[in-house]
């Protein structure tokens, strides 16, 4: 299985940073750059890769580990290699990851978590089409919300610490 990370994993200085570069290559992380853009973008053409050749690919729709322990507004990318490669998405619902590794801290700790996958979700139609990334996207959000039990809110996470907190929302049952 190979996954999506944040370009700056490969570029550790130092010898840890050296030695943890070494080890996102070696598991073969498709670096991302979180800037947006024509950099993004390669991203998913390198994921498309990885489908195309009929090997698993990990995505986290979010873009970032939760600041506030709720489901936050995935990001379109999930919906577009759906899209795209007609594979099926395997939703993932995670909760309780915040007490292995809390936010700012640098190593795991030994904690319980609850991990529930759902049935495989397939979709059709253009990837080129932003509306029906939204759409596809935000059912695979409420599909992990779902499986999580966790809130949702509408707006994208932040690690800002200073961002204003709002009313999450839960959607369906």
């Amino acid at each position: 299985m190979v996954f999506i990370g944040k370009a700056e994993r490969l570029a550790g200085g130092g010898l840890k940073g050296r030695l943890g570069a070494a080890f996102f290559r070696a598991i073969e992380i498709v670096p991302v750059e979180r800037d947006g853009g024509r950099r993004a973008t390669a991203a998913l053409d390198a994921a498309r890769s990885v489908l195309d050749e009929g090997r698993i690919f990990g995505i986290h729709p979010e873009g970032t580990r939760s600041p506030d322990g709720r489901v936050h507004k995935g990001r379109t990318g999930v919906g577009f290699l759906a899209l795209a490669t007609g594979v099926p998405v395997v939703p993932c619902g995670l909760a309780g990851t915040d007490r292995v590794q809390p936010l700012g801290s640098t190593m795991p700790r030994p904690a319980r978590f609850a991990m529930r996958f759902g049935a495989p979700m397939t979709f059709t139609g253009s990837e080129t089409d932003p509306r029906l990334r939204r759409t596809v996207t935000d059912q695979i959000m409420h599909e992990i919300q779902r499986l999580s039990g966790l809130d949702y809110v509408d707006r994208y996470g932040s690690v800002d610490k200073t961002a204003p907190v709002e009313t999450s929302t839960r959607i369906g049952g």
